[in-house]
C-alpha cells in the first residue's frame, strides 16, 4: 500500500510490456500483446526460452510437439 510498492509494481508492469513488445517484434507473429500474455499465463511454470516459444514454425505439414504453441492446440 506504500508509494514505493505501487511504483515498483508499475515499473515491473512497464518492463514486462516492453519485453513482450520486443519479443513480438523479433518473432514477427501476428498476435496482439494480450494474446501473448494469455498464452504465457497458461504456461507460466513451463521452463522454455521465450524467443523459441514465440518463434513461428515456418512450413510444417502437421502439428507436432517440436513447436510449443501448436502442440498445445492438439
Amino acid at each position: 500500500n506504500s508509494e514505493n510498492a505501487v511504483l515498483s509494481q508499475v515499473y515491473v508492469a512497464m518492463i514486462v510490456h516492453l519485453l513482450l513488445a520486443y519479443l513480438k517484434f523479433r518473432s514477427k507473429i501476428g498476435w496482439s500483446l494480450q494474446e501473448m500474455i494469455q498464452l504465457l499465463q497458461l504456461n507460466v511454470f513451463k521452463r522454455t526460452d521465450l524467443e523459441a516459444f514465440f518463434k513461428p514454425p515456418g512450413k510444417i505439414s502437421k502439428i507436432d510437439a517440436s513447436y510449443p504453441l501448436l502442440a498445445m492446440a492438439s
